[in-house]
């Protein structure tokens, strides 16, 4: 633990940091795939005709939406690991340094 309350309210406000950085954007990214996902279900549900509508050859409007649906996810996989490296990473490791005691990054 940190050596004294200094040391740790600084890691409870690092993390505090973190956490706030964090939902700055898993909120969107969250509610961009849970539209993405909920709104090609509805879709399915209740608008067979409009997926059904030829787009190239025999590929339909459905599967365009199913392989978008799919590269989104990778799309927000990549952008989530790569903001991750670099906001979310350093301030874990700042907080985790201030935890442990080892020293107070500024």
């Amino acid at each position: 633990m940190a050596g004294n309350g200094t040391s740790l309210e600084a890691a409870h406000a690092s993390i505090r940091l973190l956490i706030a950085e964090k939902l700055k954007f898993l909120v969107p990214m969250t509610i961009i795939f849970m539209v993405g996902y909920i709104g090609l279900t509805v879709l399915a549900g209740f608008a067979r005709e409009l997926l059904g509508t030829p787009v190239i050859g025999s590929v339909n409007l459905g599967f365009v939406l199913i392989a978008a649906n799919y590269l989104l996810s990778w799309v927000l996989a990549i952008v989530y690991g790569r903001i991750a490296a670099e906001r979310f990473d350093p301030l874990a490791a700042k907080a985790a340094m201030q935890i442990s005691g080892q020293g107070d990054w500024k």
